[in-house]
């Protein structure tokens, strides 16, 4: 078994690399030509956005390939006779997908893997440099409920933010208003810098106490609120990237503050389970493959075996941009198509056990 490990793997991931780097370039290759004029004139930001682009095109190329390095590899063994050869030496029909549908769910893996790291913020800062000539930007204005406060923050940037107003609410009355003219990020809190706390009496009668104001030149405020979430706020209308961990931090926040998650939860089902649609489809569309090619036109079957695949992506990619625009509920946009192919597969690979 050892063997045919190495065999069919070999064969397998040959297919594999000449897709995924052959649609990688003709993806870098268009975009790039088509954003050439856009791009800084500057050897390093062009290799930047070059190296972006690359990192960006995966979520896109990696799922294809995948499928179309099956389709490929079983071919050739078709054309060859190796495919039936593989069959009278004993071999199973699922002894031998079971192989290229492992190094497809590693793939998978790795790439969800990837997706915790700033890997996830490629397609961002790629378009950052075509937009402003720079990776990283600064966020726009941000108003956004926390606890039972309302925050404004004129400018965010890396874990700095300006001008920071924050209205304590109750019984929707201000009681307090806290402002500062910048904070940093201190671990699992804000440090609030000049600080200025304008405090409401409880009642407001004329003669009696009226407003309290204090000045501090540090406070703490905005307990667990990471800088990563401020600033994927800040950036909400620009469509921002989100890493699988700030995803699910803004996720956790955003429930607190009853504010909705459905486009959280899209980028995070996309990140998590949008490419494991591939190595289900691969059980699929294996089971239906001709053992030789002799009653079987191989190049229109190919041609039609290509149209499926793509259709699939294609609907699942449609699905995904309505889940995104809050037509669908992500929980049906994406995670019930990827799982009625995930049962699907499994069906098929089990009744040919």
């Amino acid at each position: 078994m050892n063997i045919f490990f190495r065999y069919i793997s070999s064969l397998y991931l040959k297919s594999f690399f000449i897709l995924f780097f052959s649609l990688t370039f003709f993806f870098v290759a268009i975009d790039f030509l088509v954003n050439f004029n856009k791009i800084p004139k500057s050897a390093n930001l062009e290799l930047l956005y070059v190296f972006f682009l690359v990192c960006s095109a995966i979520s896109y190329i990696l799922p294809l390939a995948i499928v179309f390095a099956l389709i490929l590899c079983i071919f050739h063994m078709i054309r060859s006779n190796e495919f039936v050869s593989l069959y009278a030496l004993g071999l199973s029909k699922n002894q031998v997908v079971f192989y290229p549908f492992l190094w497809a769910l590693f793939f998978c893996i790795l790439y969800v893997g990837l997706n915790f790291t700033p890997f996830a913020y490629a397609n961002e800062y790629k378009s950052n440099i075509v937009k402003t000539g720079v990776i990283s930007r600064e966020g726009n204005e941000v108003l956004i409920k926390y606890n039972d406060s309302f925050v404004y923050i004129e400018k965010t940037s890396a874990n700095s933010l300006y001008n920071v107003k924050i209205f304590k609410i109750k019984d929707l009355d201000i009681k307090q208003l806290i402002q500062a003219s910048n904070a940093q990020f201190k671990g699992n809190f804000w440090d609030l810098n000049e600080v200025k706390s304008i405090i409401t009496p409880e009642y407001l009668i004329v003669s009696q106490e009226g407003l309290k104001i204090e000045e501090f030149n540090n406070l703490k405020g905005l307990e667990d609120f990471s800088p990563k979430i401020l600033e994927r706020i800040s950036l909400v209308e620009n469509d921002p990237s989100y890493s699988i961990k700030d995803a699910l931090e803004s996720i956790i926040i955003f429930s607190k503050q009853s504010i909705s998650t459905s486009t959280l939860r899209t980028n995070l089902y996309s990140l998590i389970l949008f490419p494991f649609f591939a190595p289900f489809l691969m059980l699929i569309i294996y089971y239906y493959f001709p053992i030789t090619a002799r009653f079987f036109n191989l190049a229109f079957l190919a041609f039609i075996f290509f149209i499926s695949v793509l259709g699939v992506w294609g609907l699942l990619f449609l699905l995904t941009r309505l889940s995104k625009n809050d037509i669908l509920l992500p929980e049906l946009g994406i995670m019930l198509p990827i799982f009625i192919l995930m049962t699907i597969g499994s069906f098929y690979y089990f009744k040919n056990k």
